[in-house]
Parts: structure tokens; C-alpha cells; sequence
């Protein structure tokens, strides 16, 4: 749990370090820069995990340690190349920082998956969304505020004081045993999956499957436009000043989430822990909804509309991670990998969040990041509860429609 949390983490700091800074009344070609910034790495950040579909459903064992190091070492390489190229230049340093990063997770996730305690293994990777994106800030502007250090060299400074631990990290995950025979026996075995077996269950569960990836990329899409635009959120909130409030309104964020991900491990029989899930997925967007409405009107403060949609957004967003394509895996008794479902459905949420950026920066959508994120709340909100029903029956029909087919068991 220590080495996931903690080598994501390292990750982090390489690629999320530059969104301590505002670089405030800065212009690329009449666009804002940060903007530009962002929508440059995520660019990366989403071929990478195009590339990822096929490289980390394929991944050996014995590439993982290996693989990992030089995926973030370029990464932080990349940052380098962002402080000492002119301004003009610097998103490209940011698309190529954002090439390998997007594969550290699916490498990660190798470790702790198909095991009977993954929920709670994966819950302690998962902390990491909540809790090391708005720490890895903290310390960017904490380096900023208190020791004067420029904002084109944060990013690479940061990246580079959490390297270390970063690579202790990755020694702390190698020590971890393989899945035992029980493990095998209630999650199915883990293999690398070829073409022939990815297209087969394309065909068996594509309408269920691509109904969830539909769920997740709104998820992305409001966890990313949340996430990359937080510093500017409380700002326009005159929040500014204190730069402990970006942690401090995860913390409550990450324990409530974590926790009730890592009970999954309790429920012992697959299908009613894929139930628990989608039930939590209609939850979540009850929680994106309803308390955006109250901060439309006034009746509830900024942190507490932070708090409690980022309970609505992360909670079924990491359930993903935790227990959807987990225990889909395992219900289905599809021999292969997470990494397959997630990388195919990581892909696609960054697409999306790519095009919400553009389209906000390119078509002025809205002129303030707060009025843009309330409508982003509402309107996403709602489709999720309508997309979340849809798929549960379909891939209960799918199910049955297939329970004879090669490679499941009934």
C-alpha cells in the first residue's frame, strides 16, 4: 500500500507540479498560457494512454520496475527542458512530459491487481488523486512563497525532491508476492492480453463496457477541469493566499472515499460487489449535483461545495480503479487484465477533457472558471445517473447472453 501510494506520488510531482503557478498575464498567440499548458501535457497525457491500450495490457512481470523508472525520468527530464526553453517553446516540453506519464498507472496497477484484498491496495493508490495532486501544489507554492524560486523551474525543482522516494517506492512494491492460488481462485488469473483476446471482449461486452467508459470520461472530464484549475478556482474565490486549503479540502475528500473503496474487499461474492459499485456511481453524481445547486444559491460555502463534490466526483471515479473493472474481470472470469479496460477507458476521458478545455478556451464557452465548472457539475451529473442504469442492465444481458462462450466460466 506504501510503495502504490507513494510511487504515484513520485509520479505526480513530475507531471502535476506546474499547476502551482498561475503564470498570470501571460499570452500564447492571444490564449491564456496556463491553458495552453495544460491542454499541451494533457494532449501527451491522453496518447499516452491510447499507446498504453496496447503496451500495458502486453506489459511481462519482469518489465514492470524497469519500465516505470524510465516512463518518469523522461518525464522529469521533460521539465527541465520546460525551465531552460523560451517561452514560446515550453508547451512542447509539457506535451513531452506528458507522452510516458500516462502509462505509470496501468504499471502500477499491475502490482496490486487480481488479489482478494485489491480494493485496499488499490484504495491506497487511488489516495493519491485526492490527496498527492493538491500536496504536490502545496509544496510547489510553498517553494514559490517562501524560497523564490521561479515558476518555470518549480516543476522540475519539485519533480526532482520527490524522485527518491519515488524509486524507494518502486523497490517497496517488488517485495510483494505474486497473487496465491486463493487469490487466482476468486479474481481469476491475471495474464497479459493479446489483440485476438482484447477484440473478444469488444464484441461479448462492447455495449456495457463502452456505456461505463461513456460514465467515465464525464467523470475525467470534471475530475481533470476540477483538478488542473484548482489554484484559479480559489482564486476567483479570493482563496489565494492561503495555499493550504488546496490540501486541506482533499483530506476529508481522500478519507471518506478511500474508505468506503477499501470495504469492497468485505464483500466476498463479485456480483454484489459490481452492484455496491454502480449503486455508488448514482450516488456520487447525486453528490455532484445537489450541492452544486446549493452553491448556486448561495446556501452553502466554497469549501464545503469543494468538499462535497469531490466526494461525488472521485467517489465513482475511483471506484473504477478499485472495484468496477476489477471486479468485472472477476465476475465475467475473462482471463487477462485490468490494464486492457482501463487504458481503453483512460484514452477516451482524456479525449474528452481535451476537448472541454479547447472548446472553453478556443469558443469562450464562459469567461470565469467557476460559472463554467457549476454548468460542467449539473449537466454531467445528470447524464451519469441516466448512463449508469443502462449499463448495469446491459452487461447483466451480456452476461447471459455469453456465459457459454470460450474462456468464461458460468
Amino acid at each position: 500500500m506504501a510503495g502504490a501510494f507513494l510511487t504515484y506520488t513520485g509520479m505526480y510531482a513530475v507531471r502535476k507540479s506546474f499547476l502551482a503557478a498561475q503564470y498570470e498575464d501571460m499570452l500564447w498567440n492571444g490564449f491564456e498560457f496556463k491553458t495552453i499548458l495544460v491542454i499541451s501535457q494533457v494532449i501527451g497525457y491522453m496518447l499516452s494512454k491510447f499507446i498504453g491500450i496496447k503496451v500495458i495490457s502486453e506489459l511481462s512481470e519482469k518489465r514492470r520496475s524497469t519500465f516505470l523508472v524510465s516512463l518518469v525520468s523522461f518525464g522529469l527530464l521533460m521539465l527541465l527542458l520546460f525551465y531552460v526553453l523560451p517561452v514560446g517553446l515550453k508547451p512542447i516540453a509539457l506535451f513531452l512530459n506528458g507522452v510516458p506519464l500516462g502509462m505509470v498507472f496501468g504499471v502500477v496497477f499491475s502490482f496490486l491487481e487480481g488479489r482478494r484484498n485489491t480494493e485496499l491496495l488499490a484504495a491506497a493508490l487511488s489516495a493519491t488523486f485526492i490527496f498527492s495532486t493538491g500536496f504536490v501544489k502545496t509544496t510547489g507554492l510553498w517553494m514559490m512563497q517562501h524560497f523564490g524560486v521561479d515558476e518555470f523551474q518549480m516543476p522540475f525543482l519539485t519533480g526532482a525532491l520527490f524522485f527518491p522516494v519515488f524509486l524507494v517506492a518502486i523497490w517497496m512494491m517488488k517485495l510483494a508476492g505474486a497473487p496465491d492460488h486463493l487469490d487466482i481462485s476468486e479474481r481469476t488469473v491475471r495474464k497479459p492480453m493479446s489483440a485476438k483476446e482484447r477484440m473478444k471482449f469488444l464484441r461479448d461486452f462492447g455495449v456495457g463496457f463502452g456505456l461505463l467508459v461513456i460514465i467515465y470520461i464525464l467523470l475525467t472530464i470534471i475530475r481533470d477541469f476540477r483538478d488542473n484549475f484548482m489554484v484559479d478556482f480559489w482564486a476567483e474565490l479570493n482563496y489565494l493566499g492561503k495555499p493550504e486549503v488546496i490540501t486541506l479540502t482533499e483530506i476529508p475528500v481522500a478519507i471518506t472515499v478511500l474508505v468506503i473503496c477499501a470495504l469492497g474487499i468485505f464483500i466476498r461474492d463479485n456480483y454484489k460487489a459490481l452492484s455496491v459499485g454502480f449503486g455508488l456511481i448514482l450516488l456520487g453524481a447525486v453528490l455532484i449535483l445537489l450541492p452544486t445547486l446549493l452553491f448556486q444559491a448561495n446556501a452553502i460555502s466554497p469549501v464545503l461545495w469543494m468538499i462535497l463534490t469531490g466526494i461525488g466526483v472521485y467517489l465513482p471515479y475511483i471506484l473504477y480503479h478499485c472495484v468496477i473493472f476489477e471486479r468485472l474481470i472477476a465476475w465475467l472470469r475473462i482471463t487477462g487484465n485490468v490494464g486492457f479496460l482501463f487504458y481503453v477507458a483512460d484514452s477516451m476521458g482524456y479525449m474528452g477533457s481535451v476537448i472541454v478545455m479547447v472548446s472553453k478556451e478556443f469558443f469562450g464557452i464562459q469567461k470565469q472558471w467557476v460559472s463554467f465548472f457549476i454548468n460542467l457539475n449539473i449537466g454531467t451529473s445528470i447524464l451519469i445517473m441516466f448512463l449508469t442504469i443502462i449499463a448495469f442492465v446491459g452487461l447483466n444481458y451480456s452476461k447471459r447472453r455469453n456465459s457459454g462462450s470460450i474462456g468464461l466460466n458460468k
